[in-house]
């Protein structure tokens, strides 16, 4: 019996860094989310599939306006094979849920079932889900371990499909699942296979292998935190002895972009081509996002070229920009530097008065303050930008 689990789709989803220059990345990457639901489809196709489980999260909120929202539902309802949707903690199945709009009543004769309790839903004999859905943004109380804990054995196979983290993040993150209660509910024949959403990276949180994050559909975080997402899981469970039959678990890629992060120490021009070498190494550069952060020490002149280059590679990324924490790479010019400048008259004049405060000084050697210095810096910056740009 083969299934596909996936989650945290968050439909509607957008992030600030795409809309900018008119907001051109931020539409590409929206209709991505949604072509991912479409490979999702062909995957189950291809790997004869029975169904779709989606843990969680299915969309970015419940206040999603209905354009997007009836858009993405239509890609849903044209899945090939029956999606079961778990309502998550970013549209949960509270009072004002996007499960509860009027879009829903008519689309389980389509093969799309939202999962609003955890009553047994047969798929068919021999096959049935346990649905965890969430009900609100906090939880006290483990509700997924509370549930399984109560299963008794199982007649056939059993799939269990939840929502949440099974490891803290502080009292806002309310209860998470405990694994111990899953792998003992697996250990005595309950359940087969744990379906969880949440994490948006693809991970194994068993020894056993049957319990797993899917991970987002398609890229959401910078991979210094989200390091493997964009997969769909292809479930098989063996039937011939649903006690102890094997499970495999294949993670498929199905999204199309990617968010990089880049931390490097700068201590001249060299430093400075890696760091395009690094950007040059990037294959799809239109769906690839790039947050960086710079330490170190540049001269006037190698802060100038790197701008100028900056600013050719930005039109080639969906976004390029500077990481505001950590970032602190700090012009010291050089004695040549204001001379290369070729200035004369007044912009000379303000270009070697900047040197001097740049320093961390005044003129007379009083000491400056560090936002006085890098305000200087960045004023000297610019005169040797515009400098160049004269030229």
């Amino acid at each position: 019996m083969k299934f596909i689990h996936t989650s945290d789709w968050q439909l509607g989803m957008t992030r600030w860094f795409l809309e900018l220059d008119g907001g051109e990345a931020q539409a590409r990457f929206h209709e991505s989310r949604l072509n991912a639901i479409d490979r999702i489809g062909e995957l189950a196709t291809s790997e004869g599939a029975e169904f779709i489980v989606v843990a969680g999260d299915v969309f970015d909120s419940n206040t999603l306006p209905d354009k997007v929202f009836l858009r993405a539902l239509e890609r849903i309802a044209k899945l090939p094979v029956p999606v079961y949707l778990l309502p998550g903690n970013h549209d949960a199945l509270d009072a004002s849920s996007i499960y509860r709009r009027s879009a829903f009543e008519s689309l389980e004769d389509r093969g799309v079932y939202v999962i609003r309790d955890s009553e047994p839903i047969s798929i068919r004999d021999g096959v049935e889900l346990i649905g965890v859905p969430v009900r609100g943004k906090y939880s006290a109380d483990d509700i997924v371990a509370e549930i399984a804990t109560e299963l008794e054995p199982a007649d056939g196979i059993r799939v269990m499909v939840a929502h949440g983290q099974v490891e803290g993040f502080g009292a806002d993150a309310g209860a998470t699942i405990d694994l111990t209660s899953l792998e003992q509910a697996i250990d005595r024949g309950a359940l087969h296979y744990v379906a969880l959403g949440d994490s948006h990276s693809t991970s194994q949180l068993d020894h056993a292998g049957r319990v797993y994050f899917s991970g987002a559909h398609e890229t959401t975080a910078y991979d210094d935190k989200e390091r493997d997402s964009g997969n769909a899981l292809v479930v098989d469970i063996a039937e011939d002895d649903p006690e102890k039959g094997s499970v495999t678990v294949a993670s498929h890629r199905v999204g199309q972009w990617a968010f990089h992060a880049i931390d490097m120490d700068i201590t001249g021009a060299e430093d400075l081509d890696e760091f395009f070498a690094e950007l040059d190494g990037i294959e799809a550069k239109t769906d690839t996002a790039v947050k960086y952060s710079l330490q170190g020490t540049v001269t006037l002149s190698e802060s100038t070229t790197f701008e100028n280059r900056l600013e050719q590679y930005q039109q080639l990324f969906a976004a390029l920009y500077r990481r505001e924490s950590g970032s602190d790479l700090t012009v010291v010019p050089s004695e040549g530097d204001i001379s290369n400048l070729n200035l004369t008259g007044y912009p000379l004049i303000a270009a070697e008065k900047l040197t001097v405060l740049s320093k961390g000084r005044t003129e007379s050697g009083s000491p400056l303050s560090e936002s006085e210095t890098t305000a200087a810096a960045d004023a000297l910056r610019l005169l040797a930008r515009l400098a160049g740009e004269k030229e």
